[in-house]
């Protein structure tokens, strides 16, 4: 009985460890060039959840799309609640619990200059780091933090 013990108890705590880190980080795939330099398509990024803190003005996100709640997206959060941001249909204050995001690559980016704000509800976390990439320049991105 002592011999399972000590196998099983091991095997159960880092089943535990990995549900509890399986739920704190995800990670994600970069689709295209919108967030270039910053991301290239190929970089498999780390994205943590907002636990208490409020989403900031430059963070990266990972989020779901307002358009296809089964798309996932990552942007730069450009305007917080109560600022005034500019978008194709003019001015707008930015809502409480919605933020104005865009693509670092404004030129190939669909983002709230296309669809508006994006509500808080969407956003599944931040991005962290370039964990690896598929790209052409791997070795330079590798654990590069995400600024």
């Amino acid at each position: 009985m002592k011999t399972v013990r000590l196998v099983a108890q091991p095997i159960l705590i880092a089943f535990v460890m990995a549900i509890g880190v399986r739920s704190a980080v995800r990670l994600y795939a970069i689709p295209s060039s919108s967030m270039a330099p910053t991301l290239n398509a190929g970089d498999h990024i780390v994205v943590t959840p907002y636990r208490s803190a409020a989403p900031q003005r430059g963070d990266v996100i990972v989020f779901h799309s307002p358009l296809n709640s089964d798309e996932l997206l990552v942007k730069r959060i450009a305007g917080v609640p109560g600022d005034l941001v500019q978008a194709r249909e003019g001015r707008l204050i930015v809502p409480s619990d919605c933020y104005f995001v865009l693509g670092d690559n404004r030129a190939n980016s669909f983002d709230s200059r296309n669809w508006g704000v994006l509500a808080r509800s969407l956003i599944v976390g931040r991005a962290r780091l370039v964990l690896w990439s598929s790209g052409a320049a791997r070795a330079a991105r590798l654990f590069r933090p995400i600024q």
